[in-house]
């Protein structure tokens, strides 16, 4: 038993092989799958290479599962789903859903801890604190 990242529709488990795997669409309206490292802060990913994505397009990212939009309330530019360590404790990992954009955001508890290269793109500390987490 090891931690898992979960669906926040169908609570589905989105980790396979040492992968998240989501279903996403391009700005062209071609769908693919992408395959994301499951180390928060790791932006390592794989795609189809039949799967054409430019650096700093907005994707739109689903379930692999049900299919579900991955949209975050929080913000339009991010996604977001569970994470769920060990012991079954659930966090909240919000992340951004623009291609090479490097952000992720942990909500664990009431602590937030942020990772990621373009983390000051969005400044205001406190934007994903904004209403309640889905």
């Amino acid at each position: 038993m090891g931690t898992n990242y979960l669906c926040p529709h169908c609570r589905g488990i989105l980790n396979v092989k040492g992968h998240i795997i989501l279903s996403a669409k391009n700005s062209k309206n071609e769908n693919g799958l992408l395959l994301l490292h499951p180390e928060i802060g790791n932006y390592t990913s794989f795609k189809n290479d039949d799967f054409k994505l430019a650096t700093g397009e907005k994707l739109s990212l689903y379930c692999s599962i049900c299919h579900s939009n991955l949209d975050s309330n929080k913000h339009e530019n991010f996604a977001q789903i569970q994470y769920q360590n060990v012991k079954k404790k659930e966090s909240t990992v919000i992340f951004s859903k623009i291609y090479g954009e490097e952000v992720t955001h942990l909500l664990e508890d009431k602590e937030v801890f942020s990772y990621g290269e373009h983390c000051k793109r969005y400044a205001d500390p406190e934007w994903f604190l904004k209403g309640s987490i889905d």
